[in-house]
């Protein structure tokens, strides 16, 4: 695999993960829209990590693909599945980016998402990763 695409495509879900991981990040950039240069809603944050990446077929494919490592998946499978389960709910696609943000599934789907993105901080090891990672926490700061 292109080393390069593989770091493209891994950024890209670091960045997805980061948002999905902070409500009160959401808060400011779905109904705020609060954040210099970032545009984002619910719908777009499904799009982005289902569509984007390409996750529909799953953690695993992801990873045999190579753009995960076998512990991110144990990591991240019970949000993946949650969330999968989550937007295929019909009641929940017409919710506004303010109802998501209110409900209580979406609160704890977040939750997790937060203890996810904790615990998986501690197992990267790539330093462009790692940098980025922290560089997302210190930008946003002040919003999570």
């Amino acid at each position: 695999m292109n080393p390069e695409l593989r770091m493209n495509i891994r950024l890209r879900w670091l960045e997805s993960l980061f948002e999905l991981a902070h409500h009160e990040f959401q808060k400011k950039v779905w109904i705020e829209a609060s954040i210099e240069n970032y545009v984002s809603d619910f719908t777009e944050v499904v799009c982005t990590y289902f569509d984007d990446l390409n996750l529909k077929s799953g953690l695993e494919k992801f990873a045999k693909e190579g753009f995960i490592t076998e512990m991110e998946v144990k990591i991240f499978l019970k949000f993946h599945k949650q969330f999968e389960e989550y937007v295929d709910k019909s009641e929940k696609k017409t919710l506004s980016d303010y109802k998501v943000l209110r409900d209580i599934e979406w609160v704890n789907l977040t939750k997790l998402a937060k203890e996810n993105w904790i615990e998986l901080k501690g197992v990267l090891t790539d330093k462009t990763e790692i940098d980025y990672v922290i560089e997302l926490e210190n930008k946003y700061s002040n919003v999570t």
